[in-house]
C-alpha cells in the first residue's frame, strides 16, 4: 500500500491506495505555519489515513509527497516553496521517513497532479501530454513518449515562470513577464481590480461591498455575462492561450490537461485557447491537440504522490 500527500498553502491532502490505485481512505488538515508543525500534521494525517482503512502502518510500503517550488528530489528537500514560506532548504522528505518509519518520496506538486491524471483510465490513451495547473500560480508537468518527465533532479516543467513578456511585470521569482503573471488565479483578480473604474456598472463593485475580490466571484459574474468579469477571462485567457501555444511548438503533445482550482472555469477558458491554438501554433503540430479540464481535482495531486512513492520504491529496490 502506498500514501500519496499533497501539500497546500491552506490544507495537506492524503490518500492511501493499493498497487493498482484503488483508493482505500483519504483524509485532510489544515497547513500550519511551522515546519516543525508541518511535520506533525503529515504524521497525524499517516496515521489517520491508516486507521480509517483499517490497516497497520507497518504495511505501508512508501510516502509521496508533493510540494509547490523548487524541489531537490534526490537529497528528499524542499529548496523553496512560494506556498510555505519557512521551508528554505528543507529536508522534509528524512524527516517524515524518520518519523514514521516508511520511506518518503517528495516531488513538485504539478508534477504529482500530472502523475494522478496519468494514473486514471481516461489519461491511458495518451502517451505524450502536459498539464497545466491554474491556481494561485501556474505549475506544469508533463508525460513524454509514456514516461514521466521530471527532469534531473525534480524541478521542471515551471510553466508559470515561461516569460512570455520580456519586459512585462515583476515576478516573484525574480523575473519579469512571467506566464503566471498573466494567466493564474491571482492575475484574473489583479486585473479585474485594475479595471474595476472602467467599468462602473459592474455586478463586481456590489459584490465587493460585502466580500474580498475572488477568481471565483469573478467566474460567478462572468458566468452572468458581466462585461468586466468576462473581459478578466478573456485576458487571463489570450495568455495562457500563447504560452500554450509555445509548449505545443516544442513537446508536439497530444493533449494539454488544465488542472488546478481555476480549471473550473474550463467552459469560459478552453474556446478562447482553443482560438489562440488555431491561430498560432505551427502546422503540424497544432493538429489533434486536445485541450482538457481536469474532473476530479481534489484527490488528483494526492493519488499522483502515491503512484509516485510506488514507481520510486520499485526503482531503487
Amino acid at each position: 500500500m502506498y500514501i500519496g500527500i499533497d501539500i497546500g498553502g491552506t490544507n495537506i491532502k492524503g490518500v492511501l491506495t493499493d498497487k493498482d490505485g484503488k483508493i482505500l481512505s483519504s483524509g485532510d488538515t489544515p497547513t500550519p505555519d511551522s515546519s516543525k508543525e508541518i511535520d506533525k500534521s503529515i504524521i497525524s494525517l499517516i496515521d489517520s489515513l491508516a486507521s480509517k482503512a483499517e490497516t497497520d502502518k507497518n504495511r505501508i510500503d512508501a510516502v509521496g509527497i508533493g510540494a509547490a517550488g523548487s524541489i531537490n528530489r534526490r537529497k528528499g528537500m524542499i529548496v523553496t516553496s512560494p506556498n510555505i514560506l519557512c521551508w528554505k532548504n528543507y529536508p522534509l522528505a528524512a524527516n517524515i521517513e524518520k518519523i514514521s518509519g516508511i520511506k518518503t518520496f517528495i516531488e513538485n506538486d504539478a508534477t504529482v497532479a500530472c502523475a494522478g491524471y496519468w494514473w486514471e483510465k481516461e489519461a491511458s490513451k495518451f502517451r505524450t501530454f502536459i498539464m497545466i495547473t491554474l491556481g494561485t500560480g501556474v505549475g506544469g508537468g508533463a508525460v513524454i513518449d509514456g514516461k514521466l518527465f521530471t527532469g534531473q533532479n525534480g524541478s521542471s516543467l515551471e510553466i508559470g515562470h515561461m516569460t512570455i513578456e520580456v519586459n512585462g511585470k515583476e515576478c516573484s521569482c525574480g523575473n519579469r513577464g512571467c506566464l503566471e503573471q498573466y494567466a493564474s488565479a491571482t492575475a484574473l483578480v489583479n486585473y479585474t481590480k485594475t479595471n474595476l473604474k472602467k467599468f462602473k456598472n459592474s455586478s463586481l463593485h456590489t459584490r465587493m461591498k460585502i466580500e474580498e475580490l475572488t477568481a471565483k466571484i469573478i467566474y460567478e459574474e462572468a458566468v452572468k455575462k458581466d462585461e468586466l468579469a468576462l473581459k478578466s477571462f478573456e485576458y487571463i485567457s489570450l495568455h495562457l492561450g500563447a504560452g500554450i501555444v509555445n509548449l505545443i511548438n516544442i513537446f508536439n503533445p497530444e493533449a494539454v490537461i488544465l488542472g488546478g482550482g481555476l480549471s473550473k472555469s474550463h467552459k469560459l477558458i478552453i474556446p478562447l485557447i482553443k482560438k489562440i491554438i488555431a491561430e498560432r501554433a505551427l502546422k503540424g503540430m497544432k493538429e489533434g491537440v486536445k485541450i482538457i479540464a481536469v474532473k476530479d481535482q481534489a484527490i488528483i495531486p494526492s493519488l499522483g504522490a502515491a503512484k509516485i512513492a510506488m514507481d520510486r520504491l520499485k526503482h531503487i529496490m
